[in-house]
């Protein structure tokens, strides 16, 4: 368990963790060294799929679809991230 949390922890702060599943497979035998390791799926695919099951479901989405005024707070807040964007260019 503390080995998997390792490799989990080396992913998540950018590391580049060891694959001792792909090592492995190699030096269990002749017949599985013809096979090709899966190849990773990308991410927006599984987050889109995810959104598509949601919807499909009948589940209400997070945003409203109705467009609503936003308040002084937010136009102001807006209006700062504009300005840092055209500062950081």
């Amino acid at each position: 368990n503390s080995k998997a949390y390792k490799e989990y922890y080396a992913c998540a702060t950018g590391e580049a963790a060891p694959k001792p599943k792909a090592s492995t497979r190699k030096k269990k035998g002749d017949s599985e060294s013809s096979t090709t390791p899966p190849t990773p799926t990308p991410t927006t695919t599984v987050v889109s799929a995810l959104r598509l099951s949601a919807t499909a479901k009948g589940k209400q989405p997070s945003r409203a679809t109705t467009p609503t005024e936003p308040t002084d707070m937010e136009r102001t807040e807006a209006k700062q991230l504009k300005i840092v964007l055209k500062r950081s260019r």
